[in-house]
């Protein structure tokens, strides 16, 4: 008699486990059930607009759902991230949010409305942007070490152009002068395009700008390269040394994409998205069309996105208040 019900106990135990597991599973499957939205909060036509789509269509295929992109522009992204964060968190409304949103615009204004370490949730680091500096093809300086020699020569030092006051790009160019000793002095632009424009005319020294934008005049001779300013080389430009290669090895930056859900979303859901971020990022196909296009992919797990994201919001909150700007 102890003999049956102590196999009845176990036989209960086990339905209990399995039951559990089967409603795991279940839940995990029932996700999605309708479109996901992804918002880019960006314009139309740039370089994160153009990741984006090609995100969401692979993972279309992945989660058997159509992903579209929704393009929310305004406040420097923070208009379309905020959407994201007081949308239900049921994980049908992502975020491809990239290193200003998640950082430097949120710890510069205090009038952002979210706070991104707690609002949103890491699900994927999806690629970076491959930055570079840049100079005009006449400068009397091909690589670092000339560039910082040639600054000193100068008793305002050289010029550089960045998408506007506060940002990234600014930002990255104070970092450099602190890493370096370059003697640099900031021109802001209202983008990175009118920045170029004035750098092909000869009117800066030099700009601090997304590898994507150099790369058709740098292939043209109309501009040089100065250095790749992130932690790898470019697939597209092998031969361009990282900053770290030449000499600094604290220097590092490139603005990171990662996938992002508001606080909130169950961890099935997340689950499920930041394993499909993956599979579509780790496929080679891909790999190959983000290099062509000057990203670095990546593809990680939502555990090394929350990493990436605690250090990013440290270095950058140093920078920020070393640096008091005021925004454009």
């Amino acid at each position: 008699m102890k003999m049956a019900n102590t196999i009845k106990i176990i036989l209960m135990g086990a339905a209990a486990t399995t039951g559990a597991m089967i409603s795991g599973i279940a839940y995990a499957q029932s996700f999605p059930l309708k479109p996901i939205k992804l918002v880019v909060p960006y314009a139309a036509g740039g370089a994160m607009d153009a990741a984006g789509r090609i995100v969401a269509t692979e993972l279309t295929k992945v989660l058997g759902q159509p992903v579209v992109v929704d393009n929310r522009s305004g406040g420097a992204g923070t208009t379309g991230t905020h959407s994201v964060v007081r949308s239900a968190p049921d994980g049908y409304t992502l975020c491809f949010c990239v290193t200003g949103v998640m950082t430097i615009t949120p710890i510069s204004d205090p009038t952002v409305p979210y706070k991104p370490l707690t609002d949103l949730i890491p699900i994927s680091h999806i690629h970076n942007m491959e930055n570079v500096l840049m100079s005009r093809k006449d400068l009397s300086a091909n690589n670092l070490a000339e560039l910082i020699a040639l600054s000193n020569t100068k008793s305002d030092g050289l010029t550089f152009g960045s998408a506007g006051a506060g940002g990234t790009y600014h930002l990255s160019g104070e970092w450099l002068k602190e890493e370096a000793g370059v003697k640099l002095i900031h021109v802001p632009y209202r983008g990175e395009g009118p920045a170029i424009n004035d750098l092909l005319a000869g009117q800066i020294d030099l700009v601090f700008g997304t590898l994507a934008s150099a790369a058709p005049h740098a292939k043209d001779g109309k501009i040089k390269l100065i250095a790749n300013l992130g932690k790898n080389r470019s697939k597209l430009f092998p031969q361009l040394k990282t900053i770290s290669e030449l000499g600094y090895p604290n220097y590092y930056w490139s603005n990171f994409v990662g996938l992002n859900a508001p606080a909130g979303t169950p961890q099935a859901t997340i689950d499920v998205l930041e394993k499909a971020a993956m599979t579509i990022m780790k496929d080679p196909a891909m790999r190959e069309r983000f290099n062509n296009l000057a990203f670095e992919p990546v593809g990680s797990s939502a555990k090394e996105y929350a990493a990436l994201l605690k250090r990013e919001t440290e270095t950058w909150t140093r920078l920020v208040k070393a640096n008091p700007i005021k925004r454009d």
